[in-house]
């Protein structure tokens, strides 16, 4: 099936959002090795900052956009042709997916923060790198509530809560094909008051992160359904721009502001031509290795960084940051071609075979 581009377009960037979101990791408070002048140093002061300061101020929101891209994606694999779905196909597919990176990113980490912690008597980045925690990561539950604080590999978080709504996307819009679209706004409309009793403490029972998650994957789901049904691309941009002034009017509220940037962007698809459509699709392949390696990345820089006795103030630099995007984008390519592609391949492969 072929991949829209503008999608994956935005799915790439909302990647880069919450990379250069988490350079401030560099300066955490509680990595032991920096002076006091650099931790106290304002988020102005990062390299590039006249450039990204969207991205550094904003760029926790990208985990957002994962959400409601990831919506609008299984609708257009997964509802486009209203194809029946069994169960053990959709999850084998996602844990061929989604398993192999994240096992081995955490591998990295568990690795990496028992040596930082016998060099240096200290973990670094994200500090319950417990068993509790460990156990938490290994099964995708990381991010359900369970967990005491940030560990090990942290952004794995927003994944795991992605895997509560797909049980809802099987059973509710998959395995029933009646009234799809209307179970969808029902999903969205229960959703927003969720968060809106939570939010008032009228509701704490459930965690807002899965709340949003869901909100904003069911009004992916539903873009796609506009998307699909829409051929007049005119029309599409001018119901994103809409939602967008409603968005600005509304204090850029998440359940308008996101669904109209994602609109946008799919109504220049048509627009889009075939070579720089195949480096977007190429681009978007790169999100879940950046999404996943940065972090141990980050770690593995810091550990070098104390080893080799550079000043850490080197992380204040331009160039310490350009070495740093231009490793992790090069580990992201090697991490799809030789190891996600191939693993979600050979594991689809056998999980299927046994179907």
């Amino acid at each position: 099936m072929k991949k829209i581009a503008s999608v994956e377009l935005l799915r790439f960037i909302s990647a880069m959002m919450v990379v250069i979101w988490h350079y401030q990791q560099f300066y955490s408070p509680y990595n032991i090795f920096l002076s006091t002048e650099i931790l106290a140093a304002n988020r102005n002061e990062q390299p590039f900052y006249n450039f990204l300061s969207l991205f550094y101020n904003y760029g926790n929101r990208g985990v957002d956009f994962f959400f409601i891209i990831s919506g609008f994606v299984f609708g257009y694999v997964y509802l486009v042709e209203n194809k029946s779905v069994k169960f053990n196909f959709f999850f084998g597919n996602r844990f061929a997916r989604l398993y192999p990176l994240h096992f081995v990113t955490l591998i990295t980490v568990l690795i990496l923060q028992f040596y930082s912690y016998e060099k240096f008597n200290t973990n670094l980045i994200h500090f319950s790198n417990d068993s509790y925690h460990f156990f938490l990561n290994l099964f995708f539950i990381s991010g359900w509530g369970f967990e005491k604080g940030a560990s090990f590999n942290g952004p794995i978080w927003s994944v795991s809560l992605e895997i509560i709504i797909y049980f809802l996307f099987f059973f509710l819009i998959i395995s029933f094909k009646k009234n799809r679209i209307l179970k969808s706004i029902l999903l969205i409309v229960i959703f927003i008051i969720l968060r809106k009793l939570s939010a008032d403490n009228f509701l704490q029972i459930i965690n807002m992160k899965i709340i949003n998650c869901g909100m904003l994957f069911f009004e992916g789901v539903l873009i796609f359904y506009l998307f699909n049904k829409l051929k007049n691309i005119k029309l599409m941009f001018s119901i994103g721009s809409i939602l967008f002034i409603i968005s600005i009017i509304g204090n850029f509220k998440i359940y308008i502001f996101l669904p109209s940037i994602l609109i946008i962007f799919l109504s220049f698809e048509n627009y889009i031509k075939e070579n720089l459509s195949s480096f977007f699709s190429f681009l978007g392949n790169l999100t879940y290795g950046t999404y996943l390696w940065h972090v141990p990345l980050q770690i593995s820089l810091i550990i070098l960084i104390k080893k080799s006795g550079i000043n850490f103030s080197i992380i204040n630099t331009k160039i310490f940051f350009l070495i740093y995007l231009s490793i992790l984008i090069t580990l992201s390519v090697l991490s799809y071609h030789f190891f996600e592609k191939k693993m979600r391949y050979w594991l689809r492969t056998k999980l299927n075979s046994k179907n």
